[in-house]
């Protein structure tokens, strides 16, 4: 019959108390034959454990219980065997089997608190060492007693074996655990004394009443301090540096038994005995140390393979790392081709859902080109945040045409995840040749160099295709950007970098309104460098910051010296991101009006739309200052990014400036004109000006008249100047044709 959850506690506690109380009433028949102290100890205790459940408020139903039992398990044999000290179990003596028997319970208690409390599955099992020391100790016990003169029959030895070995492993299981468990260490010593005292009065009493009773005392001294300092909460599995002390220690106190066999064996061999229990002991202390080695050799294996694992793996996909993939491509047998694959449009997951949404799309991702590359008889590897890698049999150009499943299992890896399918998520792709012997340079190796640069070469020049094979023509850029680089740098130093002057004319009056300051650059050696090729250099190499400070002085300077700022004509200057990021731009922009004495308005910032994608960004926050210190603020080749029209109403905007591209559809028909006279539209009710870039011809000129565009700017009317003649273009006004379009 089951009892009801709220009846157990005082049920265990009525069961303890009525063994208590029968063997009260067998001492009062069994007093003059008895132990006295023995049978004392045995009842207190029995009565103190049928309290435990009713007063104890911590721990588990369960776990209460099991202490209680081993707790009245201990009293129990105790009353026993000094009620009955003289009684035998057949052969055996009566005490020290139920004493014994009464240990069985709390070795159990304690094996459980080890598995419990153990470090973790990367050190020695805890258990082990308690087995090992706990037969030890048991070899020596047996040889102290032998040698005290505590000898009989066949009984009387298996008694004492039976519990020499149980108090053994219950003092062995204790001290390991509080060498795991530092705040163990008191209570720890009070079971271990309990146990070895139990051991003595079961083992000695029979021929030695008062050596028993001191035996006695010890017990009851242990358990005393076993309920003083006594866990008062649960134990838990140690981690971090906690664990790593822990394993130290086990380390450490693991030279202990060692150090005791060997004083127990010293001893042996100056005063031998003729004693066969003495050497299995002997014999079981080998096969534990063997069992504790080939345990240690296990765990040792076992941590060998997961560092291993760990350090070729990545924590995250479960994908090979870059270690991995630099070992694969050692030494090829065969030809392959490595693939490089980098995510783009992550960052938006990650900054709208969180990151643990962008590392679930990850995860995605590197399942579905697990899935898709395996078959193929290739290896998939995450060498990066976001990027991957994959290895495939075959050249280059076979490989390539598996590219498009590849991208596409990238693609679809939002879709998978929560939340994250309404953020497109693509992928590039570099290829290159691993071909059987290919030589390795300080670890990196050759195709990982070659895909990289193809990958390079797949962002700037992605033909539609989304992937870039390595080729001579890729190294030659490549090479080409690294001259650029060297060259810009030393350039910019020197203030080599020159700068023109582009009129912005009033489509209405022909009059220069403005000029568009643009950078231009004559190497010694590269020649000509175009903008389109250098300014990217120099943003990826952070050059861009010292250029387009460069450019904003030296444009400032020379628009000064011309008399630009005299007539009351703007100057347009193009700003980077970056340069928006970096400290100090406002600041720059504000010791140049104060130097030249300009007056703020005269000034207009040239800026790309998607610099204000991030809403409060940096650049933004500049920006916003800059506007305010009275600075224009003009969008530059709107209507070719992200359309982002939200922004002209929270950002103080003055200036569209409407693409070439879009001019240049005013005259091909389509629905080229319709956008452009939409944003003009617009601009006009928002009270922007619109300068319409890439005006090349009288009809695209009166086209923009008929919008009531404000102003054009293309080669109409000229193409960029040198300094020296911009006071020329002051002067000039442009003829405006008739017309309406």
């Amino acid at each position: 019959m089951t009892l009801p959850r709220q009846a157990r506690p005082a049920a265990l506690s009525a069961s303890v108390l009525a063994v208590t109380l029968a063997l009260l009433v067998c001492a009062h028949t069994r007093w003059p034959d008895a132990q006295h102290l023995k049978v004392a100890t045995g009842l207190v205790w029995l009565a103190a454990s049928a309290a435990v459940p009713l007063v104890r408020r911590r721990g588990s139903r369960a776990t209460v219980a099991r202490h209680t039992l081993a707790a009245a398990a201990w009293g129990a044999g105790t009353t026993a065997a000094g009620l009955f000290p003289h009684a035998a179990l057949g052969p055996l003596p009566f005490p020290p089997v139920v004493q014994a028997l009464s240990l069985l319970p709390v070795a159990a208690v304690v094996v459980q608190q080890l598995r419990t409390a153990r470090v973790g599955d990367h050190a020695r099992s805890p258990l082990v060492e308690a087995v090992f020391l706990a037969t030890v100790l048991a070899g020596i016990g047996w040889d102290g007693y032998a040698r005290a003169g505590f000898t009989g029959d066949a009984g009387w030895a298996a008694g004492t074996v039976l519990v020499l070995v149980t108090a053994s492993l219950v003092a062995a299981a204790t001290t390991v655990l509080a060498v795991e468990q530092p705040r163990l260490r008191l209570c720890g010593i009070g079971l271990a004394i309990g146990a070895v005292g139990t051991e003595v009065s079961a083992v000695v009493s029979a021929e030695q009443p008062v050596t028993g009773d001191v035996g006695t005392a010890l017990g009851l001294l242990g358990a005393l301090v076993l309920v003083v300092r006594g866990p008062r909460t649960r134990l838990v599995r140690h981690g971090g540096a906690a664990a790593a002390r822990a394993v130290r220690r086990q380390r450490v106190a693991g030279a202990v038994p060692a150090g005791l066999v060997l004083a127990d064996v010293a001893l042996f061999a100056v005063s031998p005995r003729d004693d066969v229990l003495m050497l299995v002991f002997l014999g079981g202390t080998v096969v534990g140390a063997a069992l504790r080695q080939a345990v240690t050799a296990r765990a040792v294996d076992r941590t060998s393979d997961r560092l291993s694992f760990q350090a070729l793996h990545d924590p995250l996909t479960g994908l090979q790392n870059r270690t991995a993939l630099r070992d694969a491509l050692t030494e090829p047998d065969r030809v392959q081709s490595l693939v490089l694959l980098e995510v783009t449009g992550l960052d938006d997951v990650t900054d709208v859902l969180g990151v643990a949404v962008g590392e679930e799309v990850l995860r995605a991702a590197a399942a579905n080109l697990r899935e898709h590359v395996t078959p193929l008889g290739g290896s998939t590897y995450r060498v990066r945040h976001d990027e991957f890698a994959l290895l495939l049999p075959g050249a280059p150009d076979k490989v390539a045409r598996h590219l498009p499943g590849v991208l596409d299992a990238v693609s679809a890896a939002p879709l998978q995840v929560p939340g994250a399918g309404r953020f497109p998520v693509d992928a590039l792709a570099g290829l290159s040749r691993v071909d059987p012997g290919t030589p390795t340079d300080g670890g990196a190796t050759l195709p990982l160099v070659h895909a990289d640069l193809a990958l390079r070469d797949a962002r700037t020049n992605p033909r539609g295709q989304g992937y870039s094979v390595f080729s001579g023509e890729v190294a030659a850029q490549h090479a080409r950007r690294l001259k650029v680089r060297e060259r810009l740098a030393a350039a910019v130093a020197d203030g080599a970098v020159d700068v023109h002057f582009q009129p912005i004319v009033d489509l209405t009056t022909g009059r220069v309104v403005k000029f568009e300051a643009l950078a231009r650059w004559d190497d010694a050696e590269l020649g000509r460098v175009s903008p389109v090729e250098f300014v990217p250099v120099a943003e990826e190499s952070n050059l861009v910051v010292a250029l387009g400070e460069h450019v904003l002085r030296t444009a400032v300077d020379r628009a000064h010296a011309a008399g630009v700022f005299d007539a009351g004509v703007r100057l347009a200057v193009n700003v980077s991101v970056v340069q928006l990021q970096s400290p100090g731009f406002a600041d720059v922009v504000r010791q140049i009006l104060s130097t030249y004495r300009i007056a703020p308005e005269l000034l207009t910032l040239e800026l790309t739309e998607s610099v204000f994608l991030d809403s409060d960004s940096p650049a933004e926050r500049v920006v916003t200052e800059l506007a305010r210190l009275g600075c224009q603020i003009a969008i530059d080749d709107f209507g070719t990014g992200y359309s982002a029209f939200g922004y002209l109403d929270r950002l103080p905007v003055h200036v569209l400036k409407i693409d070439r591209s879009l001019t240049q559809s005013l005259t091909t028909g389509g629905n080229g004109r319709s956008v452009v006279t939409a944003v003009v539209d617009l601009a006009n009710r928002l009270g922007l000006t619109v300068v319409v870039e890439g005006v090349e011809t009288d009809e695209e000129a009166a086209i923009c008249r008929s919008m009531q565009a404000g102003l054009g700017q293309g080669w109409l009317y000229s193409a960029a100047v040198t300094a020296d003649r911009v006071a020329e273009e002051l002067q000039r006004e442009h003829p405006v044709s008739g017309g309406v379009w």
